[in-house]
């Protein structure tokens, strides 16, 4: 509805302003105000009274005057200049019949211009196990990673496995020490999870090589590469098993360490060198050598080792390279990584608008009242398949979703175990299993006569409204990544519904009202097509 009024308006704007360029500041919006008898209205007239430098009322009534008179829609100007827009119900009610015989409620969420698109998200350090903190960047990255593809672009759901460095040593000396506890004597800070004491036992198990302590501290601990390459795999393997039991697949897992494969054209000393000849490279005397920026920044430390920034930006340098559009989910803490990751690319050649950066804030979970530790290193966290295994897959991917990326997220793991109203999933669900149980006992509804015009009540009112937000709804869900508009917009039309529910007799054993019943179908297909859209199922019965 809102598309057909911006269209009345751009053709009557057309008309007033021959040859203008006001047609982008067009906007229709819901009137949300109770007091307002109107359901769309526009202030095209106060923007462009600046710019014509005329009453805003003078500017609406010109402009209303050129718009043709239409059959169930009725204009108003209401001052200061608003121009108003009123349904009739005869045209509303059309909503029910144009969901039911739609073959494709997001067939209009496609795009013409079709990218070529990197999603990378999670990427975990493997030295742990997923746990419910990576939880929020999970289940975002994947529904965008969806939703892209909806529009139709060509997407690569990528995870960047961190096997490279420090990090990587501290993992591999923390599973020697359950062995021997020598590997540990001068090492501090190592990770503590009782997944270090399972690859232990696997590595014995296995006879893997076990590196030669050195009879001095100073001399490093020299870990063979086939005996790391077989704590890493373990680890990756248990990161492949929590993201498949959230039925989230990735279509390449990237390793750091093939940045340095021999064959690889994006080695970090290549990355130096082209650096190096630009003339983007800076010595602070040290030896060791930084990216020229507004604050310079370490590419290779003073012992020659590289940094963990120039391994990434060596990864960025390739993907830029490889794709229309590379899209990074990361933790809202790596806010201030993004001067520096924009100014190395910029320094490669690169136009950064093709890199797209999103930010998701923490997510903070509960269990009777007390905060959910989510500490790796000190072993102290609840592991994301922990967290399906008790309140479901479902559920996983709705709460994490109920905000939107910029916001913080508190979720309370006994609102989501819970089976009642307070659930909004559950609620949800639970409308459209309700109305399929309706339909199931009415049997083949779609045959009979039914006249949508009999549908009048405030209810029944209330419920029409919603349905005829969803084609926006689902278009900023969509189009803008988004994915909060949903859970947000299902949660009020189930709770119209079950409103309706409670106060309308829906069946009735003397006679049955098809019309009712074609509008419950229309809100059940909805329902369907929104949790479908967010990777929630649509039980029939609960």
């Amino acid at each position: 509805m809102k598309k057909i009024i911006k269209d009345i308006l751009i053709n009557a704007i057309n008309h007033t302003y021959p040859n203008s360029e006001f047609i982008g500041l067009i906007e229709v919006q819901n009137v949300t105000a109770k007091n307002v008898e109107a359901d769309f209205f526009s202030n095209i007239s106060m923007k462009l009274a600046k710019q014509l430098k005329e009453n805003p009322m003078h500017i609406a009534q010109e402009i209303t005057k050129n718009i043709s008179k239409i059959d169930d829609i009725q204009v108003d100007i209401v001052k200061p200049g608003y121009i108003n827009f009123i349904v009739h119900d005869k045209e509303k009610n059309n909503v029910i019949s144009i969901i039911n015989n739609s073959n494709d409620l997001l067939g209009h969420c496609k795009t013409d211009d079709k990218l070529k698109i990197n999603v990378e998200f999670v990427s975990a350090n493997p030295t742990g196990p997923l746990h419910v903190g990576h939880g929020r960047g999970v289940i975002y990255g994947n529904i965008i990673a969806k939703f892209l593809k909806i529009q139709g672009h060509n997407v690569t759901k990528e995870y960047y496995v961190n096997d490279h460095g420090n990090q990587i040593r501290k993992l591999c000396l923390s599973v020697f020490s359950h062995i021997d506890e020598l590997y540990a004597k001068s090492e501090d800070d190592l990770y503590q999870g009782e997944y270090t004491k399972e690859i232990a036992v696997l590595i014995k198990k296995n006879n893997i090589e076990l590196p030669v302590i050195p009879k001095t501290s100073d001399h490093l601990i020299d870990i063979p590469e086939d005996t790391r390459n077989f704590i890493v795999k373990n680890m990756v393997d248990r990161i492949k098993t929590q993201l498949n039991n959230l039925n989230i697949k990735f279509d390449n897992w990237f390793y750091e360490t093939s940045l340095f494969d021999e064959k690889s054209k994006y080695k970090p000393d290549h990355l130096i060198q082209k650096l190096e000849k630009s003339g983007n490279l800076h010595n602070d005397g040290t030896n060791a050598i930084m990216l020229k920026a507004e604050e310079p920044r370490v590419l290779v430390k003073s012992d020659g080792t590289y940094t963990y920034f120039a391994t990434d930006l060596a990864y960025h340098h390739l993907k830029m390279e490889e794709y229309d559009v590379v899209i990074d989910v990361w933790g809202a803490d790596h806010h201030g990584y993004i001067p520096r990751m924009e100014a190395g690319l910029i320094a490669l050649g690169h136009k950064t608008d093709k890199l797209d950066i999103h930010l998701i804030q923490f997510a903070n979970l509960y269990r009777d009242g007390e905060k959910i530790s989510m500490s790796t290193r000190k072993g102290e966290y609840v592991e994301l398949n922990e967290l399906g295994d008790e309140i479901g897959n479902d559920a996983i991917n709705f709460f994490y979703l109920t905000k939107n990326k910029d916001q913080h997220l508190d979720f309370d793991l006994n609102v989501a175990i819970n089976q009642n109203k307070n659930n909004p999933v559950f609620y949800i669900q639970y409308a459209h299993a309700r109305i399929e149980k309706i339909l199931t006992e009415v049997g083949r509804y779609q045959d009979k006569e039914y006249d949508l015009q009999s549908l009048d009540n405030k209810l029944e009112k209330d419920l029409i409204s919603t349905l005829m937000n969803f084609n926006e709804v689902a278009t900023k869900t969509i189009m803008k990544l988004q994915p909060h508009l949903m859970t947000h917009f299902l949660l009020k039309l189930a709770q119209d519904f079950h409103s309706y529910y409670a106060n309308i007799k829906i069946l009735n054993q003397d006679e049955i009202d098809y019309s009712k019943i074609h509008l419950i179908a229309a809100v059940q297909k909805v329902i369907k097509c929104g949790l479908d859209l967010l990777n929630i199922n649509s039980p029939k019965v609960m």
